[in-house]
Parts: structure tokens; sequence; C-alpha cells
């Protein structure tokens, strides 16, 4: 075969950058009273929030919070009861990926078990035990997952999906059937999207948002849902955020608008597109609304699975552990809210854990009550050299009738492979909710001066979303010798700062591993538009309390 694109396969190349985009979002990155102090008598707000901030600028008792324990950096395994796997995934079912040369369902399972081949194993000996535990597979508005015979595997959980939706899109696992989008029989649009989520339920399935704030704007307003998708690929490599122009022209093309996405592209635009995601799930939160924080890698082909990672602790009733607790044991961790979301497989973990004053403990996700105060226990591994942020805000609408910004009450740095702590988190008597983000750093000094491009590309938030700007992105990280022709990929020529081939991916167009020294300036964390030295490592579920 002459080793030269012919025309389907650059067009290939250049539909599959586009949808190796990502969605996107980020936090307030400094502790802000003024915003706490925002809150109106109505929503029940104390002194609680502030005097946590007040507590957090002491940077000695902060410093001395997180202590160096023993253990294994690598604890959230399935012999602990997490999961580890990715929730948004596509093979060629999905036609956009059939007509990009993605994979077909046998391909896209090999590339979803690729952190295991044997060539991977032997190259990257210190990633052993990092491979993923489930994945579900998610192509558009179709149900041919449950009659693909290839829908199999030996050790992988595998959950069949679909992704719902034209003008918004969602996740759907553990579905039965097919649950159309478009409405029918004069039934309202907004309606059709509630009857989407309760027809998912009925099947015993959960209806997640996907990529909240990406083109395909959520403006749904509907009840029950069960989770949203806070990171969609890299956290900031491709994607620029969303403007309120697009919200506009959103709410009047389906006549409706969803009462937290405005705000979320008004204030999370200097994060960038995933972080937008991420306040769209904090403002739900202070309507009461306890959702699962998830991530999905939305494949369709190139990167590999997992990025980002989702993980799913087993429910606190299941005993089996391994493929044993099947795709019903993954779907009710995600109903408990018992997950935390990290860059990829190999990424940071996090796990909290509330104590009440008698002492009975509460997993995290779990829901609390208001006005009592409860110890924090914390764990963080993975992320030396780091800081571990506690988000907060209390329920309820400030003054001015917008939804509160998230308070960063604690932020602890991160002195070794595995710390642990604990904080005393007073609840305000209204009600307010507390989760945790890791960040480890993002290791720009680090990069080889014959590569410092790479600073210069992933040190910016995307402006555009052209097909143009994201050629020129992944063209600098990978081998584009080897993109249609998968048999020469050679493992001996991988490099620490770029896009290695992956030989589990038998079919062209072939797959990329982006190591942690790359994936870390993907997923660069901005704060109010500005590069910071931190790289997002991990993002864990809520405690919401009532």
């Amino acid at each position: 075969m002459a080793k030269s694109l012919n025309l389907r396969g650059t067009w290939a190349v250049l539909s599959a950058l586009t949808l190796a985009a990502v969605a996107c979002s980020q936090e307030t990155a400094k502790p802000n009273p003024a915003a706490a102090a925002d809150v109106g008598p109505d929503v029940g707000a104390d002194t609680a929030v502030d005097s946590a901030v007040a507590a957090a600028a002491d940077a000695t008792s902060a410093a001395l919070l997180l202590q160096p324990v023993a253990g294994e950096g690598n604890f959230a395994v399935a012999a602990a009861g997490w999961y580890r796997g990715d929730l948004h995934y596509h093979t060629t079912h999905s036609d956009d990926a059939a007509d990009q040369g993605g994979d077909d369902m046998k391909g896209a399972l090999a590339v979803a078990d690729a952190f295991r081949h044997p060539d991977f194993v032997k190259h990257n000996p210190g990633l052993v035990g990092n491979g993923l535990d489930y994945i579900a597979i998610t192509d558009h508005r179709t149900d041919k997952v449950l009659q693909d015979p290839d829908f199999q595997h030996p050790h992988l959980i595998l959950i069949a999906g679909e992704e719902f939706g034209g003008a918004g899109h969602a996740g759907i696992w553990g579905f039965e059937k097919h649950i159309p989008h478009e409405p029918a029989g004069g039934e309202p649009g907004n309606q059709r999207i509630q009857n989407a989520v309760n027809e998912a339920h009925a099947q015993g399935a959960l209806f997640s948002i996907n990529h909240p704030a990406q083109d395909n704007i959520w403006a749904w307003d509907v009840k029950n849902v069960d989770g949203i998708e806070i990171w969609n690929g890299p956290w900031s490599a491709f994607y620029g955020p969303t403007n309120e122009a697009a919200v506009d022209s959103r709410a009047k093309s389906v006549g409706a608008e969803n009462p937290y996405i405005r705000q979320a592209v008004k204030s999370g635009a200097g994060g960038g597109c995933n972080f937008q995601s991420l306040k769209f799930w904090h403002y739900h939160l202070s309507d009461g609304r306890h959702l699962a924080p998830v991530g999905g890698g939305d494949r369709h082909m190139l990167l590999p699975g997992g990025l980002p990672t989702t993980y799913v602790h087993a429910p606190a009733e299941a005993t089996q552990t391994g493929k044993a607790l099947g795709p019903q044991g993954i779907l009710e961790g995600i109903r408990q809210r018992r997950t935390f979301v990290a860059r990829s497989p190999f990424s940071a973990q996090v796990d909290l854990e509330a104590i009440d004053s008698s002492g009975k403990a509460f997993a995290m996700g779990s829901q609390l009550v208001a006005g009592q105060k409860y110890t924090l226990k914390m764990t963080v591994t993975r992320a030396k050299g780091g800081v571990l942020r506690l988000y907060s805000a209390p329920l309820g609408k400030t003054a001015a009738g917008l939804w509160p910004e998230a308070q960063i009450v604690l932020e602890a740095p991160i002195a070794a492979d595995r710390v642990q702590g604990q904080w005393q988190w007073q609840v305000p008597a209204g009600g307010a909710w507390i989760h945790a983000l890791v960040l480890d750093p993002v290791g720009a000094d680090q990069v080889p001066k014959n590569l410092s491009k790479l600073v210069d590309i992933f040190s910016k938030i995307p402006e555009g979303k052209s097909i143009t700007d994201m050629i020129k992105v992944f063209a600098s990280i990978v081998d584009a010798t080897v993109l249609m022709y998968p048999e020469d990929c050679d493992p001996a020529q991988w490099q620490p700062w770029m896009g290695q081939c992956m030989t589990a991916d038998k079919v062209a167009m072939t797959s990329y591993y982006m190591p942690e020294e790359l994936g870390k300036l993907m997923s660069w964390w901005f704060e109010d538009g500005k590069p910071s030295q931190w790289s997002l490592g991990a993002i864990s579920s809520a405690f919401l309390a009532k």
C-alpha cells in the first residue's frame, strides 16, 4: 500500500480532530469573601463559610494538615471497591465515528483495554495495575450495541448505552432499548427530554447530561437527572469556552433555557469549556440537586479510553470484586454519587469521608444535615507537590438572584505521594455543599527545550473551535507517519512528551496514548484566563447538606 493519505484518509484526519475536541469547565481560583457575603438571608447563610475561608488563609496550619502516610498510591482499585472506566465511548455504530475512521466494536474494546496490552505493560512497567475496569458504549441515538455479537469481553465490565439527543446531548447507561429524542404526537420539546429521563429510569438506566457547555449547549430544564459530565476529553487542550451569544441562539432555537447554563457560561469563561461545565454542576448543587459528577473521553478515534477516567465505588451492599460486580453495580455506585473524575487512570486519586458528632461515617457523595459539624477525612495520592482544594457554597440564590459562586474554604499542600488529613466543616443552617479538587504541578519547567512549542500551545485557552486549530494541536504531539498504518507502530520509538502510538489498535486510524507529562499540559488549570502552575488531577463528588 502506498504510504500516502487518500482523500478519505484526509477527511478522516480532519473529522477525527474535530471530534477529538473536548467539552469544557473550571472553578473559582481564589477565595472571594465578597461573593460569599452576597448570599441573602432567605438562603440561611451564616458566618461559617467566611470563618472557614479565614482559617484556610492560615498557611501554617494548612501546610500541616495533610500528612504523609504509608500505603499504595494507587488505592482506588477494584479490590478496594473502586472501579475505573470511561462513560462516553463510541464505535462505528455512530455514523460520525464510522466516517472518521473509528473502530468497530471489537476494535474499540481492544483499545479500551489497551493499558493491559503486553507492549504497553512492557514499555511502561510503572503503570501496571491501572487498566480500565469498565467501559460504557454510548453510540449516537441507537441501541445497536445490544445486538452486536462482539459486545463481550473477558474482564471489562461492559455497560450498554447510547448518546441521547440532537440539540443537547446526554449519556444513557444500562438501557434495554433505544430512547428517542425527537418529540412525537405534539409533545413539547422540553417535555420530550423529561419523558426521556423517565423512560430511562423505567428501564433501570441512568440519564446524565453530556458536555453541557460545548457546541451542543444543554438548554433543557428537566428534573431527576442522575449526573453531569463535568469533564469531557482533555481538560483544556482543544475547545475554547462557549459564549452567551451561543446560549441565546440555542434558547431561541429550542424554545427553552436551562436555569444554570447562562451563569455557568458567563462566570466560567476564564477557565475554559470544561470549567463552564464544572460551574454548571455547582449551580445544580446550590439548587439542592445532588447529582453525580462524571467524566468521559468521548472517543471516536485517535485517543484511548479513560482520558479522563471516572472512578465509581461499588455500592455498600456489594461484596463482589472484578467483573462479577457487573454493570448494575457500576450504575448503583453512580446513583449513590460515589464517584470522582481523574485526568487519566494513572493520575491523582481522592476520597473523602464525613464523620458526624456521634461518630457515624458517611461516604463521599452522601447527603448530610444542615447546621451540623462534620469532620472531613481526606485521602489524596499521586499528586506530590500539588494542592488539595475544598470548594463550598451555600444553598439557594444570592440577593442578586444568582447562584453563589463556590469558595475555596481550604487549600492544603500535598507533600507526599500519599497523604491524609482531617478538617472541620461547620455546615450553615441553610445548607451547603462541599467537594474536593486536586491540582498537581503542570511541569512546564520540565519540558525539553526542543519541545518548548508544547508550552506555547497548551498554556493558552483555545480561542476558536476550527478544524485548523485542532490540526495544529494534534499534529504537534503525534507521529503522523503511523497514523494510517498501525502496523508500523514501534514502542521503541515512544517518547515521554509525545503521543505514543498504541499497538492494541490494529485498525487505521491508530490511537495515541498521552503520557502523564503531556497529559498534564493538556489539562492545564487556568485562573481568570491565565495559566497557573497547576494541572487538574482529580475532582471528587460532593457532600450536600440540607
